[in-house]
């Protein structure tokens, strides 16, 4: 070390210097390794490997001397171990001693603070960050039937209260949803997180538009206890071509006509999710192909001292210019807001009748067997020939469920789309329950067969039964 040291004395820049001296302190790091661990060990290793006493500062948990120009200091923040600080010192130098073993040590203890809360703020922030990832909302997926653009634009690039879901639903079917919570930063973050994977498990459930409001404003009234939230929630069924609107004290939505037309929509005005035993109301409109539906929060219209009916008004008609779907969000999304700023537009495209056959029918023992005659023929007029045995046993004993349960037509509805779809409705209440029967069972193995074979698959109750649905998903041509 010496002669590393001389040689470092003798270099020209200082440059030259810095490189020889961590090259000099390269072999003494084992020591200050041990400083780092130890919390400051009286010690260093001699020339056979060995640890003989070294003398070093009078703590404990102080600098030890790891040569007479080489000193290795522990960095401590609150008992724990932060780092080690290794000091130099050139041939010209005199050797270090207690005086420098004391300043060491005194400078030691702001940097370790320093180092410990610079730890523990990046920490933090990374955590802020995992959580602002993973609340707030992502690309909503492609769905057949209708073309989705958005924009969201949390305030100072940190995510609050505003949150939109595009969910798709049992026979093509799809929920669209934007909220608001009331209140900025992390607290209304987690509350829209809550609320949000809340409304999602409700749509899964298939209720209907005004129970997911109310069972929405239940489950709030418990996990966000004084906190005010505005929710519309639409569900749009691209086959009838209808769609369903539920306003919880949110902003009217505005729907644009294929000719380009704008109109502001009045759903039945219903208060805030949050306040408790309160009755919501939807109302129904025509979902023409082509129209647009167009769903936002207050911080794309609100502006400090305008009346929010005149904003609303304002971007009704920026709305009625007609525009490609992506040309529309980007000419009524502000550059920057003090508020989150979200945008949900949907352009209506519907799924053509001739992707779509529906038959009603007697329960009868036969009738099983017309339907798969009727599969057949439709999916051979489709082209998908290949499809045909597996979606002619999985619709037939779904048809032959359905007959011993009930005593009234029973409807059977095909949608091709990306996938096929198959529905059988009836009007028995019961919902069938999957399990895998035993060798002697008699009942139970169609529902079976239908899990195993079918992509996806499930049962919603409707006006007046329930229906249960397969989709499998459609082969590429060859």
């Amino acid at each position: 070390m010496s002669e590393a040291v001389q040689a470092i004395g003798d270099s020209s820049t200082p440059e030259q210097a810095t490189k020889m001296l961590c090259e000099a302190a390269v072999p003494r790091l084992a020591d200050a390794a041990a400083v780092y661990v130890d919390g400051g060990p009286q010690h260093r290793l001699d020339p056979e490997g060995r640890l003989p006493p070294r003398w070093g500062g009078d703590r404990p948990c102080g600098p030890a001397v790891l040569d007479e120009h080489l000193l290795a200091v522990p960095l401590r923040a609150y008992g724990t171990p932060v780092g080690c600080a290794v000091l130099a010192r050139d041939r010209e130098r005199v050797a270090f001693g207690r005086a420098d073993l004391l300043a060491a040590e005194q400078l030691g203890v702001p940097a370790a603070l320093t180092i410990f809360h610079g730890r523990l703020h990046r920490q933090q922030l990374e955590t802020v960050e995992t959580l602002q990832r993973g609340i707030r909302p992502g690309s909503p997926p492609e769905l057949p039937g209708l073309e989705i653009s958005f924009r969201y634009q949390p305030a100072a690039e940190r995510v609050g209260g505003d949150w939109f879901d595009v969910i798709p639903l049992p026979g093509s079917r799809v929920a669209l949803v934007v909220g608001d919570v009331m209140g900025h930063g992390l607290p209304a973050a987690a509350v829209m997180g809550r609320l949000r994977t809340a409304v999602q498990t409700l749509a899964s459930l298939d209720l209907p538009a005004e129970q997911v409001l109310h069972s929405l404003d239940e489950i709030a009234q418990r996990l966000a206890a004084q906190t005010l939230t505005t929710c519309v929630y639409c569900v749009y069924d691209p086959v009838l071509r209808r769609c369903t609107i539920a306003s919880a004290g949110h902003l009217p939505p505005i729907l644009v006509g294929a000719d380009g037309k704008a109109e502001v929509l009045c759903p039945p005005r219903c208060p805030p999710i949050g306040l408790g035993r309160t009755p919501f109301e939807t109302m129904e409109i025509a979902a023409e192909d082509d129209s647009m539906l167009v769903l936002y929060t207050d911080g794309l219209v609100e502006q400090r001292g305008q009346d929010i009916g005149h904003s609303v008004e304002a971007l009704r008609e920026k709305l009625s210019r007609g525009a490609p779907i992506e040309e529309v969000c980007d000419g009524v999304v502000p550059s920057a807001r003090a508020d989150d700023v979200t945008l949900l537009a949907i352009r209506f495209k519907g799924v053509p009748s001739h992707n779509v056959a529906q038959w009603l029918m007697e329960p009868q023992p036969m009738t099983a067997g017309r339907v798969r005659g009727l599969v057949r023929r439709t999916l051979t007029s489709w082209g998908l020939e290949r499809m045909i045995p597996v979606a002619q046993l999985l619709a037939s004993e779904l048809v032959t469920n359905a007959v011993r349960q009930t005593s009234r037509p029973i409807t059977i509805r095909l949608l091709r789309t990306d996938a096929l779809l198959c529905e059988v409705s009836d009007d028995d209440h019961r919902m069938p329950i999957l399990r895998e029967p035993g060798v002697l069972d008699e009942d139970g193995r169609g529902l079976y067969l239908v899990s195993q074979l079918a992509e996806r698959w499930g049962t919603s109750r409707v006006a007046g039964g329930k229906t249960v649905w397969f989709s499998m998903p459609i082969p590429l041509a060859r």
